[in-house]
């Protein structure tokens, strides 16, 4: 993963609050260290969610096996393979923003100045990626909620129970998304502060 640039600048104004040798601000030093630590989670979580693909792979192909070779199926185990399936979209959304893999349109962004995308890697994560992942985490634990409430099951004979299991996924998914997107301002304010200003 390419992360921005967050070497810290030579050594500031005398009287400034100071941390290290460098000058930088205590602020760009703190937040240069936890977005690296909040990017470190979020890429474990990623990672380690990779290894649901091959269970998933394993799933459909016995299930395929069975069904074609033994004319035999179980809705437990389908209905594993589409929760695995769930699984995987929701907690790795957080790790394919962080690599940059999200759907994005750059209609514009590819036209602006340097300085200005800077500025725009700042405010969008904190405006809009932190503010929605919250509130979708938020309003989806009432969500779950109901489902523990009331027991809530396959609809399907033979079918999982529990299902308010996976729908806990939903609000942890999108917190992590929120998570990763406080990352992404504090690395991008780091970028911001370490380079000067460009004409644009």
């Amino acid at each position: 993963m390419t992360h921005p640039e967050t070497s810290l600048p030579p050594a500031q104004a005398p009287g400034s609050a100071t941390s290290d040798p460098s000058g930088a601000p205590r602020w760009i030093n703190g937040a240069a260290r936890w977005g690296r630590r909040l990017d470190r989670v979020i890429e474990l979580i990623g990672q380690t969610t990779a290894w649901l693909t091959l269970l998933l792979v394993l799933l459909v192909a016995f299930d395929v096996g069975a069904r074609y070779l033994f004319h035999v199926s179980w809705v437990p185990e389908q209905e594993f393979e589409w929760h695995v399936l769930a699984v995987i979209a929701l907690i790795a959304a957080s790790f394919t923003l962080q690599q940059g893999e999200h759907v994005r349109v750059d209609v514009f962004y590819q036209h602006y100045s340097e300085h200005v995308k800077r500025w725009l890697d700042v405010l969008l994560p904190i405006v809009i990626v932190v503010p929605v992942g919250l509130f979708i985490a938020y309003m989806s634990l009432h969500f779950v909620e109901m489902s523990y409430a009331i027991n809530e099951g396959s609809p399907d004979p033979g079918g999982l129970p529990d299902r308010w299991l996976l729908k806990a996924f939903v609000p942890i998914g999108f917190a992590l998304v929120a998570l990763q997107g406080v990352a992404m301002f504090l690395l991008a304010l780091v970028n911001l502060y370490t380079h000067p200003q460009q004409e644009h």
